[in-house]
């Protein structure tokens, strides 16, 4: 396997992990044409005038169009929208490569037939990688497979009941990294499950399963690939499952209070310390919370913030991703959360947001392009978006 020169990971790691990176550069006009196209430029508009009011940097974890139904005009919004992500310089992470079957629509790369390792481009691909990482950002994609098989789609998941490794979830392979690399990809965000991880809130970490996570680690070090570790749940947390009863306890409800989810982080980042890993993903999409609307927004906040201050307390000073409570788009970013309320004494972190250019921004692209058009009516964006670039960043090659 290739292996990154020793000079060029000591390199790497003094930029990364040490010193938030500043740069100057120009306002930009990004055209579109349609308004579709328009929507989406102007969601990242809205984002990054949030970033920059409230001196903070961002992010983008998750983005993905259908490469089926109206695939050509998908990726023209896709096309569009990178267009933009390039001019404010934001980090992405595509919706997603992993042991997809071969009928999803949204997988950039995938295995050929029923293999395991990933080594097909899918349609999107070429979007991806004319936009790769450039000075100032860096871009890749999600690896979604440690993800498979949880609560979201699996009545009887839970801690009792975690899935077959290598059946219901797993890891990609060594090979599969170094695919990716050969692609120009070089950042993932690497999805793992709490359950998995930590069968009991409080409880000790599942040494079978923080190994595996490892292996993974030192596959993505070995090709020369950086990580970003994504605690992919949505805020709650199957207890039981399999012949034991199921039962969903939510982020700051009884039997996980929000010191739960700091409590992870405190023992995950400690065993999370490949040198390739340069940011800590907290939650995936903090949708599912023991409260809503503006009382969610604020539960998540405070669980976010004593996460941070659990992962600094070790002495970790990598990048921290920070999610937003619903709606977490970027057209949306900012509704629940007007200012940025993390404090960080390193200032590095970033939040994050995911992009998906449906109306609801929901990513199941169940309607036409021809609906989409037809009911982007208020407010109505402008074809030309100016875009102001980022003047921070904390994951930087």
């Amino acid at each position: 396997m290739r292996k990154a020169p020793a000079l060029a990971m000591v390199l790497l790691l003094v930029t990364a992990l040490v010193v938030p990176v500043t740069w100057p550069r120009p306002e930009q006009t990004v055209c579109t044409t349609d308004l579709v196209q328009a929507r989406a430029v102007a969601g990242l508009a809205n984002f990054s005038a949030w970033l920059r009011r409230n001196g903070a940097t961002g992010f983008i974890g998750e983005i993905g169009w259908p490469a089926d139904r109206d695939a050509q005009q998908w990726t023209g919004v896709a096309e569009a929208w990178y267009s933009a992500a390039d001019v404010i310089g934001l980090p992405v992470t595509a919706w997603a490569a992993g042991t997809w079957p071969a009928n999803y629509p949204m997988a950039v790369y995938r295995p050929v037939a029923h293999g395991m390792d990933v080594d097909v481009p899918g349609p999107q691909a070429r979007v991806v990688e004319r936009h790769g990482t450039a000075a100032g950002y860096l871009r890749g994609v999600n690896l979604a497979a440690g993800s498979f098989a949880t609560s979201e789609v699996n009545g009887g998941f839970g801690s009792a009941n975690p899935g077959r490794y290598g059946h219901d979830y797993t890891y990609e392979t060594p090979q599969s990294y170094e695919f990716l690399a050969g692609r120009g990809v070089r950042l993932v965000r690497l999805a793992v499950n709490w359950e998995r991880l930590q069968p009991t809130p409080f409880g000790p970490l599942s040494v079978t399963e923080v190994a595996r996570v490892r292996a993974a680690l030192d596959h993505a070090e070995a090709a020369g690939l950086l990580v970003v570790l994504d605690l992919h749940g949505y805020g709650d947390f199957a207890l039981g499952g399999g012949p034991h009863q199921q039962t969903l306890l939510r982020l700051g409800g009884p039997g996980l209070p929000t010191t739960a989810l700091a409590d992870f982080w405190r023992r995950m980042a400690v065993e999370a310390d490949n040198p390739a890993v340069i940011g800590l993903g907290l939650l995936n999409e903090p949708t599912r919370l023991a409260a809503d609307g503006r009382a969610g927004a604020l539960l998540w906040e405070r669980a976010a913030q004593q996460s941070v201050d659990a992962i600094r307390a070790t002495g970790d000073r990598r990048a921290l991703l920070v999610s937003g409570y619903i709606p977490m788009g970027p057209p949306s970013w900012g509704l629940m959360h007007p200012r940025a309320w993390i404090r960080d004494p390193l200032h590095r972190v970033a939040y994050e947001s995911h992009a998906y250019f449906d109306y609801d921004g929901s990513g199941h692209y169940w309607r036409t392009y021809t609906d989409e058009l037809r009911d982007v009516t208020w407010p109505r964006p402008t074809l030309c978006q100016q875009l102001t670039p980022m003047n921070r960043q904390v994951l930087q090659w």
